[in-house]
């Protein structure tokens, strides 16, 4: 049995054109083969079933929130590490809350949106996430990562990093285009794939990676992984090979036996 974990935005699924067929076919293909397909995302279990919700996908496992919170084929939360809620206090009052069109606080399960601006452009807006109020927000309790939008991918670099620097003994703040991801300090996709493995009992069996952007990095560092051919210049470098999809990818991995 061999397991194969896949960043979602940018790498499984295209942010314009959506999940191929081709991917779909793969993942199918790999799946009956008796190998296990999963999900290592910045999103949480609501919003990955929400992006497969069009597609003949089964997850037998998801990662999300960057490593925070890990589920089985089953959705049972099997790991979770919740943010320090001072921490998420002081970030209401950051730059970055004032910047983002919204504020998004994250369970396992459950997103919680707060709109600072009107985006009708954007599909979340219309997903039927729950709305709360900045007051509100204090009172959820296990929140796992706070979720924003910044006008670049430099200035979401920029963010994160002032992030890091002020919260960094507390939480990490990481970026994917110009989004930006915090979730609690030592979690990251790495770790959550660890986490994966030990709670499965899989740690026997061989585990491959994919990914585009920089939140990809621990994985792929780690498990020496593999990065998608329009990938972040610094993840391309960091890996082992590149691929044009997903699909090839799995192709690629089972024709090794």
């Amino acid at each position: 049995m061999k397991i194969a974990a896949s960043d979602f935005d940018g790498t499984l699924n295209d942010n314009e054109k959506g999940i191929s067929p081709e991917n779909v076919a793969a993942i199918s293909e790999w799946q009956a083969d008796g190998n296990k397909f999963g999900l290592v995302t910045g999103r949480n279990l609501e919003l990955a079933r929400l992006g497969l919700e069009n597609y003949d996908i089964k997850l037998d496992f998801c990662v999300g929130l960057n490593g925070a919170v890990v589920f089985d084929e089953n959705g049972q939360e099997i790991f979770g590490a919740e943010m320090p809620m001072e921490v998420i206090e002081q970030l209401w009052a950051h730059d970055i809350a004032k910047e983002s069109p919204y504020v998004m606080l994250l369970q396992g399960k459950k997103t919680f949106a707060h709109w600072n601006a009107p985006d009708p452009a954007n599909p979340l807006r219309h997903a039927g996430l729950a709305e709360i109020t900045r007051e509100e927000s204090l009172k959820i309790p296990h929140v796992m990562q706070m979720c924003f939008a910044a006008a670049s991918a430099k200035r979401a670099e920029e963010l994160a990093a002032d992030i890091n620097r002020r919260f960094g003994k507390l939480v990490t703040a990481e970026v994917n285009l110009h989004y930006v991801d915090v979730c609690s300090l030592g979690n990251d996709k790495g770790t959550g794939l660890v986490q994966l493995q030990a709670g499965m009992g899989w740690e026997s069996y061989p585990l491959y990676v994919i990914g585009d952007d920089l939140n990809d990095l621990s994985m792929i560092e780690r498990f020496e992984g593999f990065a998608m051919e329009n990938a972040n210049p610094l993840v391309k470098e960091k890996a082992k090979a590149t691929f044009s999809s997903v699909g090839e990818m799995l192709r690629y991995v089972q024709a090794e036996d």
